[in-house]
């Protein structure tokens, strides 16, 4: 599998076209465009804050020589409304991402989603070689959630970034046949935002509150701990009593403390 970089060289430039939109290059006209973005508090609310002077001036120079980066224009008025990227992932090599900002104006249109989905398209059938594509959004960012889940993209891993919990997103089905090492990667990332979801779903506030540091814990809470096995998604404890009385205390197998109501019985 070549590298992103020379994947998006291969293909640059590209115009993308939807029933509303043209994605096309950015151009330095764009100028105005990009430090709108960049420094308005409703579109970087979630991505960090605005961005200084002299950052936006060095996106405003590198964003018309950058493979990948596309304006996004609506159709019937000609105006330029947001920016979307794909470029290499800094995270995970061989791996692109997806990112995207869109004026507060073009909010609640459909067009971020109508955007979106075209480039994603566009990278899926038009660099074959390009390997996986993934999206990084906030957590928190409940309407960028729903934008990619609703063109088909999934949850695969949770990280923290920027002082933020974010969800990593990659195409439902993504599967490049020619990279097995990818298909791995994603069941096991599956595999583990399936295990936090049950772990988080039972959780109490007396185990979310429970430190890492086994030394921090008093004797009581010690005492507490269910020292059984536990299922693979830490949702079944093997221990049929003892419990005290049904407050069950135990760590996920993927080191993070649980804790939920249980009964001898269950």
């Amino acid at each position: 599998m070549e590298s992103v970089d020379t994947a998006l060289d291969g293909v640059w430039p590209a115009q993308l076209r939807t029933d509303r939109l043209l994605l096309r290059p950015v151009t330095r006209e764009d100028g105005p465009l990009v430090s709108e973005l960049l420094t308005d508090d409703r579109v970087r609310a979630h991505l960090g804050g605005p961005v200084a002077e002299e950052r936006v001036a060095a996106r405003q120079a590198a964003y018309p020589t950058t493979a990948g980066a596309f304006t996004v224009v609506r159709v019937a008025d000609q105006r330029p409304i947001g920016l979307v990227t794909i470029g290499a992932d800094h995270r995970c090599e061989g791996r692109a991402e997806i990112s995207y900002q869109l004026l507060p104006a073009a909010w609640g249109e459909g067009l971020g989603r109508e955007a979106v989905a075209a480039a994603a398209s566009w990278w899926t059938h038009a660099v074959p070689g390009g390997g996986p594509l993934v999206a990084v959004t906030q957590k928190a960012n409940t309407a960028s959630c729903r934008m990619l889940e609703a063109i088909g993209m999934t949850v695969v891993d949770e990280l923290d970034e920027h002082g933020a919990r974010q969800f990593l997103y990659t195409p439902a089905g993504d599967s490049d046949d020619s990279d097995l090492r990818w298909l791995r990667l994603l069941a096991g990332r599956q595999d583990a935002a399936e295990r936090r979801r049950g772990a988080e779903a039972r959780a109490t506030a007396t185990g979310r509150n429970l430190p890492d540091d086994l030394g921090a814990l008093t004797p009581d809470d010690l005492a507490r701990l269910c020292p059984a096995r536990h299922g693979a998604y830490g949702r079944i404890c093997a221990r049929m009593g003892a419990h005290v009385p049904d407050l069950h205390l135990g760590r996920a197998p993927d080191g993070a403390w649980i804790a939920w109501l249980t009964t001898a019985e269950a």
